[in-house]
């Protein structure tokens, strides 16, 4: 009695597969066959044999073009048929395999393991017309480094990332000759940008069609363009504190022009001594040309007959001495030999843009709201503290009902910052309510907080000497409450209903 075992479905699968293609195949049959497509991305050739056309897996790009003829011959039929590459050879400079032996051509059938991409991209795996979305980390003149979005289709994950597209594809950089733009009217790509990449080229290298994701709202790429174009704020005192401290380097610098060393002087010699800050009138001038009114001074020029003299505001002489800085550092500003102070030039630049944004988000701060019951003003006054800059904070506030009130008082609150020498950081307010003017100190340090303690009756006199009518008065250790802080970062800087 004959006996037949069932055989394994795999095992039918593939010599079904062998027998459909190759009836009469056999082992070491020598094969002619001829490229149609090598998909040197995808390690997939495809070729015509015997009046049939297969796709052979190989185990890395071979150097072969479409239209060479080959020779094949066959070393193994099972489980999947396996091919010997015998002409043409491969050219000297072309990867051995691990064992060092002619690579061998397996016949891609359904049960074949999918091609394996490089070590976390998916790219390779995508098929024509298929697109993945990514995100921008960098432009350059020669590519573009890209994050790609997870999870991925799974068609193209990469045989790294588990089943449930958890892990992060590392960034990904393609050379600016593979990409194209799908819209060149479109903005230009920033890092941040969401963006579609579309493959309509397979090869070496393949193309990519590049395309604003459709999920980037305007919003987002003005916000995009912001983080870009807009320097980081910084303190007006690094500023100072450098200039001040370079400015004998930069005098006896012959290469810098003679037109930004009187600018660096001018805004030098305008910071007032704190002795200034006492009195009243030279308060009031430092106030007016600390730079945020600027604006409003030159609108109110317009109106009067004999306009103000506007040289002295800080944020006209910051903007000039930007200006004058960027001229001096432009390649093709003139035919001359690089400044020895070139490095100098370019961090006073930087530090100055930084104090030019603080002081423009002072003045966005500044604005009056309509649906607020004071106004406020944020503004940062530099001073001379033994003869190096210092920087005091103010913060004004003024109660728009308080003109409405049976008494005619007009309430207000001034917030002072100051780091005094040998004393920690003072956070002081001042409010003025129904005549009587109420005074608050803070401060991190406890000795700081004695020190003001034993001095409240000193200040309580000034205020009686000056016409004031002293009110409550404390100090204590900690920081003021924010919770109702006037400077709090507004949520966007542009309004969309102006």
């Amino acid at each position: 009695m004959e006996i037949k075992l069932p055989l394994d479905a795999n095992l039918q699968a593939a010599l079904n597969k062998v027998s459909a293609a190759f009836p009469e195949l056999k082992l070491n049959q020598v094969l002619e066959a001829k490229i149609v497509v090598n998909q040197t991305q995808l390690n997939l050739l495809t070729v015509n044999m015997a009046g049939k056309t297969l796709t052979l897996q190989t185990p890395l790009p071979l150097p072969l073009a479409a239209g060479q003829s080959l020779q094949l011959q066959v070393v193994k039929l099972l489980p999947t048929p396996e091919f010997k590459l015998i002409a043409p050879p491969l050219p000297a400079n072309a990867k051995p395999t691990a064992s060092g032996e002619t690579p061998l051509l397996k016949l891609a059938t359904a049960a074949a393991p999918a091609p394996v991409a490089a070590a976390g991209n998916p790219l390779p795996n995508l098929q024509l017309g298929q697109a993945v979305p990514a995100q921008v980390v960098s432009v350059g003149k020669q590519g573009m480094t890209l994050q790609l979005a997870m999870p991925l289709p799974a068609s193209v994950q990469p045989a790294t990332d588990n089943a449930a597209g958890r892990s992060p594809a590392p960034p990904i950089t393609l050379d600016s000759r593979q990409l194209i733009e799908a819209d060149p009217a479109k903005p230009a790509l920033v890092p941040g940008s969401r963006i579609e990449l579309q493959l309509v080229k397979a090869g070496a290298p393949p193309l990519f069609s590049v395309s604003l994701a459709p999920a980037d709202s305007a919003a987002e790429l003005v916000a995009a363009a912001f983080k870009q174009a807009l320097p980081q704020q910084s303190s007006p005192l690094l500023l100072l504190n450098r200039l001040d401290h370079a400015f004998g380097e930069l005098i006896a610098d012959k290469t810098v022009g003679e037109t930004l060393k009187h600018l660096a002087l001018e805004i030098l010699r305008a910071i007032p001594d704190k002795s200034a800050l006492f009195q009243p009138g030279d308060l009031k001038t430092a106030v007016t040309r600390s730079g945020l009114f600027l604006e409003a001074q030159l609108a109110q020029a317009g109106r009067q007959q004999t306009p103000p003299t506007l040289a002295d505001d800080f944020k006209l002489r910051l903007g000039k001495f930007i200006a004058q800085l960027a001229l001096e550092l432009k390649p093709a500003a003139a035919e001359r030999t690089a400044a020895a102070s070139e490095p100098l030039l370019r961090e006073l630049l930087q530090q100055a843009e930084g104090s030019l944004a603080k002081l423009t988000l002072d003045q966005l701060h500044s604005l009056p709201k309509d649906d607020a019951p004071r106004q406020v003003w944020v503004l940062e006054l530099p001073f001379l503290q033994n003869g190096k800059p210092d920087l005091l904070e103010l913060v004004v506030e003024h109660d728009r009902d308080g003109s409405g009130n049976p008494n005619g008082q007009n309430n207000w609150v001034v917030s002072i910052t100051i780091t005094p020498p040998e004393l920690a950081t003072i956070h002081c307010k001042l409010s003025c309510y129904d005549g009587s003017v109420n005074t608050r100190f803070w401060s991190e340090s406890a000795d700081t907080v004695e020190k003001i303690n034993a001095r409240l009756d000193h200040l309580r006199r000034q205020f009686e000497e000056k016409g004031l009518k002293p009110g409550f008065m404390d100090a204590q250790q900690g920081k003021p409450a924010q919770e109702h802080s006037p400077i709090a970062s507004p949520q966007s800087l542009l309004s969309e209903k102006v």
